[in-house]
């Protein structure tokens, strides 16, 4: 062996030692970074909501909501999360009357929906709670149902 080779070799052998060192310091000085906040500029998860269709119907000569979307049954409780959670709640009128749902608390409310209207309405409840949703145009001042607000936090 030369002294020449040997120098070569000995240079590969510091650029090798120079890019694993380098390579390994940009990896904690990139993970440094991601858990400072300082590369996420906007939030990394889709804000969450609640969507669910129901519809009213009379069923027997008794108004019902039925639920369609996110919840099923006769009158369903409606479940929500409470705070910056929006609930996405969508009313049909497959009625042959004309019928408006109003949720007690809360305010919210549709406006009046004729045979075959639909309309969404978007509401956020600040705190838990139980609700009483109602057909405004009704007679009767009977609760149809309820929606229940809850707040949801993670396990440890």
């Amino acid at each position: 062996m030369n002294v020449s080779t040997l120098t070569k070799n000995m240079d590969e052998g510091k650029l090798v030692a120079i890019a694993l060192i380098g390579g390994f310091v940009a990896l904690i000085l990139f993970f440094v970074l991601i858990s400072g906040g300082i590369v996420r500029h906007v939030p990394i998860t889709w804000q969450e909501k609640i969507e669910t269709t129901i519809a009213f119907r009379t069923i027997d000569g008794k108004l019902n909501v039925i639920g369609i979307k996110g919840n099923s049954g006769t009158n369903p409780t409606l479940l929500m999360r409470t705070k910056d959670f929006p609930m996405v709640l969508t009313v049909i009128n497959q009625d042959s009357i004309p019928h408006m749902l109003y949720i007690d608390g809360l305010g919210a409310h549709t406006k009046i929906l004729k045979t075959g209207e639909n309309q969404t309405i978007t509401f956020y409840s600040p705190t838990e709670g139980t609700y009483n949703y109602y057909d405004r145009l009704s007679s009767s001042n009977k609760p149809i149902g309820q929606l229940k607000a809850v707040k949801v936090t993670a396990y440890d």
